[in-house]
């Protein structure tokens, strides 16, 4: 009997992977962390390796004299493209600018998978020369695996992409949490005697302000983790309002999700409007954990939480809309074990790690 070779893939990422792979390894971190990899290689088909993130640091210090970031990473994978079947760059907007001009220039034989999960031309003057070139760069890909349905629409119009073309190229995939993972935490639930508490965690791009100033007229409690970026230390705090500026661990914050009443995701409204998927990372925990979601409304976010009956969009994204959004869904604590069971139901179902793993897969074939 004939064994078929497995297809062999080079994952590229502009943040550490390593890192998050032993994260993974040793029960730190959920696998949707790394973009199928697990789910791929899981399946018997397909050798994912990581790129190492950084090897050479004169490259990357070359790279940074030719406005070419991650130079160290693109030239190793130019070295080795000869070992694998496909690139997959889950992040490609700063990592790829040497390969797509090699796949301009048709020196690039094998093909590139890339993610789409924010927007590809965001920046505001797009008529520049420099920016026209990073538009062709981001033309060269040759699939392209976006989160949400808007924003594919948005990609197709920013990259000039026919319809033809993206009918081809483009194409739609659940970003779902990890299978296991969350089953291994503890679980920790409120009591009836519990006060109530609602938790937010993430960064730049969350409305921390508003969001405090929302809580100084709301009775109840609030919990944020966050960087000094997020909330300064030094920053005057309503008494019902506990700020944590410290590195916490992962599984610990997971704890404090379970514990919580709900959780929270409030978007600035000029980072979510740019095209992007940001807070997503975070519904999918809600989702995962069965915890419910009050969430400022995100039109590139495809989870409808409200048509899901798992949370309530904020769509009047100003303190008195947050502080009517707050009472509003403190007094749904009665739902809240209906929201949970509909957020597991999601979880098993139609958003978790294999539904990914499977359509990248499919993608990956189409690719070579």
């Amino acid at each position: 009997m004939v064994t078929q070779r497995k297809i062999r893939v080079l994952l590229i990422n502009s943040y550490s992977f390593d890192t998050i792979f032993a994260n993974w390894s040793k029960g730190e971190n959920p696998s949707h962390f790394l973009m199928g990899k697990i789910e791929l290689e899981e399946s018997g088909d397909f050798v994912v390796d990581i790129l190492k993130h950084e090897k050479y640091r004169w490259l990357n210090r070359l790279g940074s004299l030719l406005r070419i970031p991650f130079l160290d990473q693109q030239v190793r994978t130019l070295l080795s493209v000869n070992r694998y079947d496909l690139l997959y760059l889950p992040y490609p907007l700063a990592n790829s600018r040497l390969l797509s001009l090699f796949k301009w220039m048709k020196l690039l034989p094998i093909p590139i998978v890339v993610l789409g999960h924010q927007g590809f031309q965001y920046y505001d003057d797009k008529d520049t020369f420099f920016n026209r070139l990073l538009k062709k760069g981001y033309q060269q890909f040759d699939h392209y695996a976006f989160f949400s349905r808007k924003l594919l629409e948005k990609t197709q119009i920013d990259l000039d992409f026919s319809s033809d073309s993206a009918r081809e190229r483009f194409h739609y995939v659940h970003w779902g949490p990890d299978r296991k993972f969350y089953q291994r935490l503890s679980a920790t639930k409120t009591s009836p005697n519990d006060r109530p508490f609602a938790v937010c965690a993430g960064t730049v791009d969350r409305d921390y302000d508003m969001l405090i100033a929302a809580f100084s007229n709301v009775g109840e409690q609030l919990r944020i983790f966050c960087t000094e970026k997020g909330v300064s230390s030094s920053k005057e705090l309503p008494s019902n309002v506990f700020v944590d500026n410290s590195w916490v661990p992962y599984p610990v914050l997971m704890e404090e999700y379970r514990a919580s009443s709900f959780v929270i995701i409030p978007i600035r409204d000029d980072i979510k409007n740019r095209g992007n998927t940001f807070g997503l990372t975070v519904l999918n925990d809600c989702i995962a954990m069965g915890k419910p979601v009050l969430m400022t409304y995100h039109p590139y976010i495809d989870i409808d939480i409200e048509k899901e009956n798992i949370g309530l969009w904020v769509k009047d994204n100003t303190v008195k809309g947050w502080e009517t959004a707050l009472n509003r869904m403190f007094g749904l604590s009665g739902s809240f074990d209906l929201m949970e069971k509909n957020a597991r139901q999601l979880y098993h179902t139609r958003y978790h790690s294999g539904v990914f793993g499977q359509e990248m897969a499919e993608i990956f074939r189409k690719a070579i």
